[in-house]
């Protein structure tokens, strides 16, 4: 998938008005007077005035006491007329102050209303207490109020526009660097869900808001997410035929889709040959700023969901070249293919259960098939002998631990030093009498220790050509009698309590 592919069509809808003040839908303008003649005026000269089709709410006080409680009951407000001599010569200025500074609201704007100029002097006024504009009552006709109200709802739009589409930014800066660091495919598009619904403004999900993602077989979308009202079963009909429609057709066309009311993006995944896709509904129109976010946090999706794929392919890659590498080394040694993904597979478990990270889990089970791929070095005279080896010998079969340590400690690739770990301490003992370097107790990497425990069982319990399996019941005999001499004691215990698990792994890959 070319991150371009996904940028080819991207389809905004035609631009939808900013939303008005928050609450009822109204832009809130506030008059603060101790006049009741000056509300009256003022709600009569304006009538039915109306800023982007959205009418006004008027918000009434008559004191600046009265004014600090409806602010605190309505941060929204856009616009604040204000008159200076109220309950004292200076209300109105104190409440300005505690506006900006208490209340700490910098988007309303305040117009400064005064029968007194030389109260309240315009310079002095305009620069102390960040006063938007300043009005003698006199002066303020029909036109003037409409003229002044308007700029400074305008004002007040285009100043919480920019502070949303700034924290909408933030958010997606936030948002990229969480999904960047997410190492699964599937918990990486419930992340990414959780943010486009976000970036929508969807948290609270009404009845026809609703978000997915899936995969696409068929031309049907098998749902592994889904946040809202959805129900898979109702057999795809209106706004979920609607949904499957556009999820199929972004697949298809892995190309990324902003609509006026929905977020559709399709991802393809060279590597499982499988499509994904993301969708959401916000049943609602998006403003131009809302769908411009989008849009940025889906080109985002798509960078770092490529590049979890190909670090998915590369990962892949290198546990087949390790696994066929181990695979090669005990076919070579008469051992069965098929033991190397079974002692990985029992190390990853043993791992897990041990309280072991995920990543630490995952890298033991990649590194460990290569415990044994020092045997490559060892003569086939003494390797294939099929009688009991001379003490002689069985010194230089020991060697294969630091061979194999020999030939992976110097790659740079965390996957080879770690094989080269294993390969050189999978024959050390808990009781300090292994080889080569006779490591005691936790001396020997957690690492060693879980091979050398998944190894020794699945030589027991799987036929070789030199032997017979054993029956369950004598390995087991056996681990618990080596349990603090050859083994790790607390190994050997997470071993029992989970045999279950190990066995249905045996199963998985027989001989």
């Amino acid at each position: 998938m070319r991150n371009d592919d996904m940028m080819d069509e991207v389809r905004f809808a035609e631009e939808t008005p900013p939303a008005s003040s928050e609450g009822n839908g109204a832009w809130k303008v506030m008059i603060v007077d101790d006049d009741d003649f000056v509300h009256k005026v003022t709600e009569l000269t304006l009538g039915d005035y109306r800023y982007q089709n959205t009418p006004v709410q008027y918000l009434h006080a008559y004191s600046a006491l009265e004014a600090k409680m409806l602010l605190d009951e309505h941060p929204d407000t856009a616009v604040i007329l204000l008159d200076v001599v109220m309950e004292t010569e200076n209300a109105g200025l104190e409440f300005a102050r505690y506006v900006r500074r208490e209340a700490a609201n910098s988007f309303v704007r305040i117009i400064l209303r005064t029968g007194q100029p030389g109260q309240a002097p315009e310079r002095k006024v305009i620069t102390e207490y960040d006063i938007n504009d300043y009005k003698h009552k006199a002066e303020l006709s029909e036109q003037r109020l409409f003229t002044a109200i308007t700029a400074a709802i305008r004002s007040f739009n285009d100043l919480r526009t920019i502070d949303q589409s700034r924290i909408g930014l933030q958010g997606i800066i936030a948002a990229s660097a969480e999904l960047f660091a997410v190492k699964a495919v599937q918990d990486f598009f419930v992340l990414a869900l959780e943010h486009i619904l976000r970036t929508g403004r969807c948290a609270g999900l009404s009845c026809s808001e609703f978000g997915l993602v899936g995969t696409v077989r068929e031309g049907r979308v098998e749902v592994f997410e889904s946040r809202g009202l959805f129900d898979p079963g109702d057999g795809f009909s209106g706004p979920a035929r609607r949904m499957l429609e556009l999820c199929c057709a972004t697949s298809a066309q892995r190309r990324l889709h902003v609509l006026e009311k929905e977020f559709a993006a399709g991802f393809y995944n060279s590597h499982t040959d499988q499509d994904y896709v993301l969708y959401a509904s916000f049943g609602r129109p998006l403003n131009e700023m809302e769908q411009g976010l989008l849009h940025i946090l889906g080109g985002n999706i798509a960078v770092a969901l490529n590049n979890l794929f190909l670090t998915e392919e590369i990962v892949a890659t290198q546990r087949e070249v390790v696994l066929t590498l181990g695979e090669v080394v005990e076919t070579r040694s008469k051992e069965t293919a098929q033991h190397v993904k079974r002692v990985a597979e029992y190390s990853y478990l043993l791992a897990v259960k041990a309280g072991l990270s995920e990543d630490k889990a995952q890298l033991l089970r990649m590194a460990s098939p290569m415990h044994d791929v020092g045997k490559i070095g060892i003569p086939d005279s003494i390797l294939f002998k099929p009688g009991k080896l001379t003490e002689e010998e069985f010194n230089i079969i020991k060697t294969h631990t630091v061979i194999g340590h020999s030939i992976l400690k110097n790659s740079p690739r965390r996957i080879m030093r770690t094989a080269a770990t294993i390969a050189l301490q999978h024959h050390e003992r808990w009781d300090g009498t292994g080889y080569p370097h006779g490591l005691v107790e936790d001396e020997t990497h957690i690492f060693g220790r879980i091979t050398a425990l998944a190894d020794v069982f699945d030589a027991l319990a799987c036929d070789r050509v030199y032997k017979k399996a054993w029956p369950l019941d004598e390995v087991l005999a056996y681990l618990r009698d080596q349990q603090g001499r050859q083994f790790d004691p607390r190994l050997v215990d997470i071993f029992l309590a989970n045999i279950d698990g190990l066995l249905a792994i045996r199963a998985t890959y027989p001989d």
